[in-house]
């Protein structure tokens, strides 16, 4: 996947982590966040950004790296 790509869905699951930011604490937080992603992503774009994770420099935000790890295995 082109790296163009990957830090668009990075930049987007960064902003909907910081939007819930409101919602609570980092638990419920991270669970919203993956809940929008489950919900409204297309199963490609779940499954570019849950390969990011294993990269030691992702760009990912603590709370959305939280929510990545915690989506569904297809």
């Amino acid at each position: 996947m082109p790296q163009e790509q990957l830090n668009h869905l990075i930049k987007m699951v960064n902003q909907i982590a910081l939007n819930l930011s409101a919602a609570g604490d980092e638990d419920e937080v991270a669970y919203q966040t993956s809940e929008h992603i489950q919900k409204f992503w297309s199963p490609l774009m779940k499954q570019q950004i849950k390969g990011c994770i294993d990269n030691q420099e992702t760009q990912l935000i603590p709370i959305a790296y939280k929510a990545v790890t915690r989506l569904e295995a297809p």
